[in-house]
């Protein structure tokens, strides 16, 4: 059964992302991309002339994933209510898939390594930034609050938070509730923001 390009395309990205998240992006290739999705190596280089490409592909799987986490923040219920819902997404994420997480974090740092050669890593926060600061600027409105501070500052520190309790997650889950000081850090930065 022949296979359009774009299908083909998919099944690339889909294996990208399952051996990023099994063995880390240094294991991504072309040929192993192709293994994994059971397609000629011919129509992985036809689909994908390098692994740059694979990897900003599979970023972008990512920023859909990411709305996945956040798509249903409760943005009537107020700007607090809207991050802490975002929040626990994101939390949960990291409890059921630290393998996504933690490839996603080593594409982050791929792609920054090789800024050169691709500019993804200056894509993959802003992205995110885009994509949160629509949904706590609309909560924010949605119930007339005031943010004390800027939506773009308001989802960096954000990322900054969730990115260092994810780190020290992942290195020793059982060690702290990492969790409890994961939403104490929220707290303390909605505080801030004076909601």
């Amino acid at each position: 059964m022949r296979v359009s390009a774009e299908d083909r395309k998919e099944q690339l990205i889909s294996a990208t992302v399952e051996i990023m998240r099994r063995e880390g992006v240094q294991s991504v290739t072309i040929r192993a991309i192709a293994k994994e999705a059971n397609a000629p190596l011919a129509t992985a280089h036809y689909c994908f002339s390098n692994k740059e490409e694979l990897m900003e592909a599979a970023a972008e799987a990512w920023f859909k994933n990411l709305r996945r986490f956040s798509s249903d923040a409760p943005e009537h219920l107020g700007l607090r209510k809207a991050v802490e819902q975002v929040a626990e997404g994101y939390w949960r994420a990291l409890e059921e898939e630290p393998a996504s997480i933690l490839a996603e974090i080593e594409l982050i740092l791929w792609a920054t390594r090789n800024a050169v050669d691709s500019p993804l890593a200056a894509r993959i926060y802003p992205a995110y930034e885009v994509e949160l600061g629509n949904i706590f600027s609309a909560a924010a409105k949605s119930s007339d609050e005031k943010c004390l501070i800027g939506f773009d500052t308001l989802v960096r520190c954000f990322l900054v938070v969730f990115d260092g309790a994810a780190i020290q997650y992942m290195t020793a889950p059982k060690a702290i509730d990492h969790r409890a000081q994961f939403f104490l850090m929220v707290d303390a930065l909605l505080t801030k923001a004076g909601v």
